[in-house]
């Protein structure tokens, strides 16, 4: 999301710099050792020249705040978005839960962007705001259905094959999706994640991990494509709904703000039945659901932009004092 961010404000004129996770901590993490303060030196100057120059940091995961507290470095008011886990998970084991808790008190502003973390976001920090996944829509490519060429239908599973996509339900869905829909259905998954040969057993054929720009072609690609099990939608699910096709994620999705998602979903059984309907006109299908229009009004990351600035300059207008 950092980077969809600082593009976004480039195209408004914005100056915002991005620093990727592989720069700001080595693989292995920091250590102690001699060797690893070696290894770990471009690190800290990199932590360094960031913090000199610049007047305000947005930090997006609550355990890298601490990289930033050695004595030596300059402090810097900073805004946090909490991503998950940390706020899932570490925020309530007792060996992270002070560290995680540190880094959401010091921050200017709190962000969170997964539904499921409101309760433990809003409990660390009753004033956290929500600010869903984001896209910038004008970078998807165009839609290419199989129907429309007049070739076999193709449905697309974006995710990994994995338990933190709802790996379970996801291949009970596929196997009763190769039953549902006429043989000539080219069915299609990632190979990708510690379920991916048993979906491949069910009759999934698997592709290989690709670039991004690879992998948004692969979902523009789809007639129907199949999100994750989680009652969540993530980007690449948002990704998807932007580019065209019906998206359907079987069980329940949990409502935000904006409301029910428009994708299909129940259980898988419910579910195989509703894909063979897309499947007989998937454009049809596509344009009753309508899912891009309401991705353009709830996910762009445009939108945000004069919100973030607002606040950076909040922060930076609070250290000044």
């Amino acid at each position: 999301m950092a980077l969809t961010l600082v593009q976004a404000a480039a195209a408004q004129g914005h100056h915002w710099n991005f620093v990727p996770p592989s720069d700001v901590r080595p693989p292995e993490g920091f250590t102690s050792s001699p060797a690893g303060r070696a290894r770990q030196l471009p690190y800290v100057a990199r932590h360094l020249k960031m913090l000199l120059t610049s007047d305000v940091i947005h930090i997006h995961y609550a355990t890298a705040a601490a990289l930033l507290e050695h004595g030596f470095l300059p402090r810097r008011p900073y805004l946090l978005h909490l991503h998950g886990t940390d706020i899932r998970k570490q925020w309530l084991e007792p060996s992270t839960r002070d560290q995680v808790q540190r880094a959401i008190d010091g921050a200017h502003t709190v962000f969170y962007s997964n539904l499921d973390t409101a309760e433990n976001a809003l409990a660390a920090r009753p004033d956290a705001r929500y600010m869903p996944a984001l896209l910038r829509p004008e970078t998807l490519p165009r839609w290419a259905p199989q129907a429309q060429a007049g070739g076999q239908r193709k449905v697309v599973f974006a995710s990994r094959w994995d338990d933190s996509k709802g790996l379970e339900t996801q291949l009970e869905f596929a196997e009763l999706l190769v039953k549902a829909v006429p043989d000539s259905t080219k069915i299609v998954g990632l190979d990708w994640g510690p379920g991916a040969a048993s979906a491949k057993a069910l009759g999934v054929e698997l592709v290989p991990k690709m670039s991004h720009p690879d992998y948004l072609a692969y979902l523009a690609s789809a007639d129907l494509v199949v999100g994750q099990s989680t009652g969540l939608l993530g980007v690449s699910e948002l990704e998807a709904m932007g580019i065209g096709p019906v998206v359907a994620c079987p069980g329940r999705q949990m409502e935000g703000p904006a409301g029910a998602p428009p994708v299909l979903q129940g259980s898988p059984l419910e579910l195989a039945e509703q894909a063979r309907e897309v499947l007989r006109d998937p454009v049809t299908a596509a344009e009753q659901t309508d899912a891009r229009q309401w991705v353009l009004k709830n996910h762009r990351a445009d939108a945000w932009i004069p919100v973030l600035q607002d606040l950076y300059g909040s922060a930076a207008d609070h250290r000044s004092r």
